[in-house]
């Protein structure tokens, strides 16, 4: 859980020491690294859609993703603030079609 709070840390700390005029490099590296997170989430998720073939840590990994939301917000990315809940709904999903399966066939 510590992970994403060091995100924050650095990303703050760095839009504080950037020069104003890289400001918006600095606003589309935020961006790029949303993306790419998004993106590797999403691949991953396609690997390993049931939770319970996924490695150990993966799921809560995954499940917490949505603290992508705020640096999407802050550089106003709203592709990637509305991306950020998308890989954690799917991993509900696969966790409620899994249990729901699971009892049915019991």
């Amino acid at each position: 859980m510590m992970i994403p709070f060091a995100y924050l840390i650095v990303y703050v700390g760095g839009a504080f020491l950037v020069p104003k005029s890289f400001g918006w490099a600095w606003v589309w590296l935020q961006r790029g690294v949303v993306s790419a997170a998004l993106v590797c989430l999403f691949v991953i998720f396609i690997q390993h859609p049931r939770a319970s073939q996924r490695p150990g840590g993966l799921t809560h990994s995954m499940g917490i993703s949505f603290v992508l939301v705020l640096p999407a917000i802050v550089t106003s990315y709203w592709v990637g603030a509305l991306g950020a809940f998308i890989t954690p709904l799917l991993v509900a999903g696969s966790a409620f079609w899994e249990r729901a399966r699971r009892v049915q066939h019991h």
